[in-house]
C-alpha cells in the first residue's frame, strides 16, 4: 500500500486528504485493480497549524520581556548603572516587562481554561453601573495621563445581572484600557449601558475616537494574538485583550460581541 497526501479545492476552498492506494489480488495473485481510500484530514490540519502557530506567537510574546529584563538585569550586575537616577530607569524597565510577562501569561492561562472548560465559574446578581465604576476608577490615571477624557454612563434604576463579577470586569477593563491605548491625545472614550428587561438584555458599549481599524480587519480583531498591522506602532499588546474578552462574553456569558470601526473615526464595541 502507498499513502499520500493531496490537496484538492472544493467550493473554492482547499481541502486536504490523506490517500491509501492499495492493488487488489485476484485468486491467483495476479493484480487485477486497485483500491483507493481517501480520508478528509482538513480540519486535523488545520488543528496542527493553529497550534504551531500558537507555539511561535506565544514563544515570541515571551521573549520580547524576557530580552528586556535580562538585558536590564545585566547592564546592573556590569555596573553600567552609574547613578541612583539610572539605577532607577533599569529598575522601572525590569519591573514593566515583569508585569507584562505576568499579563501575558496570565491572559494565555484564562485563554486556555475558558475553552477547555476548566475555568471555575461563579455568577452571582452585580450591577452593572458598580462594575463599570470601579473599573473606571482603576482606568482613570491611564487616561489621564494620554489626556484623553473618559464619559461614564448615567445611572439605571435597574441594572442587575447575573455574572462572574471578575470576569466581566476584567471584559470592561480591556474594552476601556484597549479604547483609550489607541486614541490620541485630546480624544475621548465613552462608555455606555442599555438594559432591554423585555429581552431580558443588557448591552454595553465602549465608544472611541481612536484611530479606527481597517474595514477588511475588523472581522480579526476577536482572533487570538491577531493585531492590526495599521495600528502596531501606536501601542504595544500582546492580541489576546480582546479574544479574552471574546471568550467571557460568548463562551462563559452566552453573550455577543461586536465591533463597528471607522479608520481616523473610531471604534465603537
Amino acid at each position: 500500500a502507498t499513502k499520500r497526501e493531496f490537496e484538492f479545492s472544493q467550493d473554492g476552498k482547499p481541502k486536504t486528504f490523506d490517500c491509501v492506494v492499495s492493488c487488489v489480488f485476484d485468486q491467483r495473485e495476479q493484480i487485477c485493480g486497485t483500491a483507493a481510500v481517501l480520508h478528509d484530514i482538513t480540519r486535523e490540519k488545520e488543528i496542527s497549524q493553529m497550534k504551531n502557530d500558537f507555539v511561535s506567537h506565544v514563544s515570541h510574546e515571551l521573549k520580547t520581556p524576557l530580552a528586556s529584563i535580562t538585558a536590564y538585569s545585566e547592564m546592573l550586575a556590569d555596573g553600567e548603572a552609574d547613578d541612583e537616577q539610572t539605577r532607577k530607569e533599569f529598575y522601572s524597565v525590569i519591573q514593566n516587562q515583569a508585569q507584562r510577562l505576568n499579563r501575558l501569561i496570565e491572559d494565555i492561562l484564562n485563554v486556555s481554561r475558558i475553552e477547555s472548560g476548566l475555568i471555575k465559574v461563579s455568577k452571582e446578581p452585580a450591577s452593572l453601573t458598580m462594575l463599570i465604576e470601579e473599573q473606571l476608577q482603576m482606568i482613570k490615571s491611564y487616561a489621564e495621563e494620554k489626556n484623553i477624557e473618559v464619559v461614564g454612563q448615567k445611572p439605571i434604576v435597574f441594572d442587575q445581572v447575573s455574572v462572574d463579577k471578575d470576569m466581566i470586569s476584567q471584559v470592561i477593563v480591556n474594552l476601556l484600557s484597549n479604547a483609550i491605548k489607541y486614541t490620541p491625545a485630546g480624544g475621548s472614550v465613552k462608555i455606555e449601558t442599555e438594559v432591554d428587561e423585555i429581552a431580558h438584555l443588557a448591552r454595553v458599549s465602549v465608544t472611541d475616537t481612536g484611530v479606527g481599524i481597517p474595514e477588511d480587519e475588523v472581522e480579526h480583531v476577536f482572533d487570538k494574538f491577531y493585531r492590526v498591522g495599521a495600528n502596531k506602532k501606536q501601542a504595544k499588546g500582546t492580541g489576546l485583550g480582546l479574544n479574552l474578552v471574546k471568550q467571557i462574553v460568548e463562551k462563559v456569558h452566552n453573550g455577543r460581541v461586536f465591533v463597528t470601526s471607522k479608520v481616523d473615526v473610531g471604534s465603537t464595541f
